[in-house]
């Protein structure tokens, strides 16, 4: 029996966006791997499940709260306005349940957070934090405390935010130069690391690399021969792009763990899979139309905005620089937001007459909200029998939708919020949510306010005037443990995002609150750690009550964090 009962002293987190073991598994079998190789040779790894959408935003809160996002509130990159059709744009400040940042902090445990998305504006820790994508810009207080600004100025010339303008990639010159910037950001980033895990040493310290995601999204046609989107002739200058991205975390990777002590435990996680496009897009609400549950207001199609946009947006998107858009939306603010509410659907609705409909701003936001009374300004649907019949309708209308071109489902699944969520705040979520991370599934597209009579189309091998993905988010993610806690071993699916919390507690020797999701992920310890170490559990954490909830960024800011979406790709 042994007679070391000690937890883990140390803990490094590594959060390799969108990482998938689809791929990393036989690259790292390949040799082409070598420090993902050896730690999967010497740890426990497996697949790790999202959230429900499997998106950024909800899953990395789950991953810090332990819990689902009827719990902490998070559901998307954008809030419904209450009382309101409008909407937010999240960040920390949406979240409403305490991270294991703060529970950490609490127990007297020293944290080190870097980049970690949705934790701007960054928490008061017991240590430091450098706030992840959510924060506006540069100048933005993303870093706490702020005397390591002035550190960090000094010896790095600051810290590096995402690159922008991915969307613009429309030359083999520009894909080079944006590759080659990635690259260079993850150097920054791990040399961020060094420095701090040698200058400023923590019991926990986190940083999440993000260029693989992005990269995986923008060049997967370029390696998969099967992608409707594949280009010969790009191939084979970039069909080497993804698995260039990770090389690069691998090689930071080992960079990092010679800068940490050799008994230190290490854990790789991602928010989510990643996977090939559909070619499949569907326009919601104008299928909510069809079926008679939405109807757009009676205005002239030959209005001259109507027409501009229609005519003309495609070819502004195709030719202007991000540079020359950004002058015409400065120059002329008022057209700029009439421009962008006639791309969406949601400005043309006839609100008293519609029961149910979706906000089409972003491709992953598939959902169906209920046009409720006592919830939206002109609800038509009362709670209850009216309110179920309705979803049930939609419900089965939608199971009925087929592809133009196989006759085969479009959509996958989909789910009632009551399936997926639980707390307090699952009110909030929408009431339908259509699976798009599915293999041969769809994308959104903002609907035609007329009918032509076509809900679903297929998009041709080339570029996708509204978002230009080739990749896409999958279900499930990685996560990979090494160090003495651990057995040597390949763990069954089954293990959740919100697992990874209390599994983080239980390594640090803090009770559990009981309010979590997530469970101690048992299947990856030794027995012999688990019989000396029982799990400890505490009453539930408080809620969050400071902060302003929804609508925390000014005007100003929500203006950068929509730019920063769509140079992300993730709003248009």
């Amino acid at each position: 029996m042994s007679t070391d009962k000690k937890t883990a002293s140390k803990i490094l987190i590594i959060g390799i966006d969108g990482a998938t073991f689809s791929l990393i598994a036989p690259w790292a079998e390949e040799g082409k791997l070598p420090h993902l190789r050896h730690l999967m040779q010497n740890g426990a790894w497996g697949n790790l499940d999202s959230t429900i959408p499997p998106l950024t935003s909800p899953a990395w809160t789950s991953f810090m709260t332990g819990k689902n996002p009827g719990k902490h509130g998070l559901f998307h990159f954008i809030s419904p306005k209450p009382g309101t059709y409008g909407f937010d744009y999240t960040n920390a400040n949406t979240r409403r349940s305490r991270t294991i940042w703060s529970i950490l902090s609490g127990h007297g445990k020293t944290v080190g957070v870097v980049n970690v998305p949705m934790t701007f504006p960054p928490e008061k820790v017991n240590g430091f934090m450098i706030s992840g994508m959510d924060t506006p810009d540069e100048n933005s207080d993303f870093i706490y405390p702020g005397s390591l600004r002035d550190e960090l100025q000094r010896d790095f010339g600051g810290v590096r935010l995402e690159i922008r303008h991915l969307e613009f990639m429309r030359s083999d010159d520009k894909r080079d130069a944006v590759l080659r910037e990635m690259a260079t950001l993850e150097d920054h980033r791990a040399k961020l690391a060094v420095h701090l895990l040698g200058r400023h040493p923590v019991d926990v310290f986190m940083l999440v690399f993000c260029s693989v995601d992005q990269i995986q999204h923008y060049f997967w046609h370029y390696m998969d021969k099967n992608h409707f989107r594949h280009d010969g002739n790009g191939s084979s200058k970039f069909k080497d792009a993804i698995l260039h991205a990770y090389q690069t975390i691998d090689t930071k990777l080992g960079e990092m763990l010679e800068a940490v002590p050799e008994d230190t435990t290490i854990v790789l996680m991602s928010d989510h899979g990643a996977g090939p496009s559909s070619p499949t897009i569907v326009h919601l609400n104008r299928y909510m139309a069809d079926i008679g549950v939405l109807k757009f207001k009676e205005t002239s199609p030959r209005s001259f905005l109507h027409l501009a946009v229609k005519t003309f947006d495609p070819l502004l998107r195709r030719t202007l620089t991000p540079r020359q858009k950004a002058k015409i939306a400065n120059f002329f603010p008022g057209v700029r937001k009439k421009w962008e509410t006639s791309l969406t659907s949601l400005s043309a609705i006839d609100w008293e007459s519609t029961k149910a409909f979706c906000y089409e701003v972003l491709p992953t936001y598939t959902n169906v909200y209920v046009n409720l009374k006592g919830k939206f300004p002109h609800g038509t649907v009362n709670p209850g029998a009216e309110y179920e019949e309705l979803l049930g309708f939609i419900t089965d209308r939608l199971h009925g939708l087929k592809d133009p071109e196989t006759g085969t489902k479009v959509v996958k699944g989909i789910f009632r919020k009551h399936e997926v969520y639980t707390g307090p705040y699952a009110e909030s979520a929408p009431d339908l949510l259509l699976s798009w991370w599915d293999d041969d599934s769809f994308t959104l597209r903002p609907s035609p306010q007329e009918s032509d009579g076509t809900v679903v189309k297929k998009l041709s091998a080339g570029a996708d005037n509204f978002v230009n993905w080739s990749g896409t988010h999958r279900y499930k993610g990685i996560f990979l443990f090494k160090g003495r806690p651990f057995r040597h071993a390949h763990v069954p699916d089954g293990t959740g995002i919100a697992d990874l919390a209390p599994t983080l507690l239980y390594l640090m020797g803090c009770p559990i609150p009981e309010d979590m999701d997530g469970k101690v992920i048992e299947s990856a310890f030794s027995g012999e750690y688990l019989r000396d170490h029982p799990i400890n559990y505490a009453p539930p954490s408080d809620p969050v009550q400071d902060g302003p909830g929804e609508g925390s960024y000014s005007d100003e800011e929500a203006d950068m964090i929509k730019k920063r979406l769509k140079a992300l790709g993730y709003l248009e």
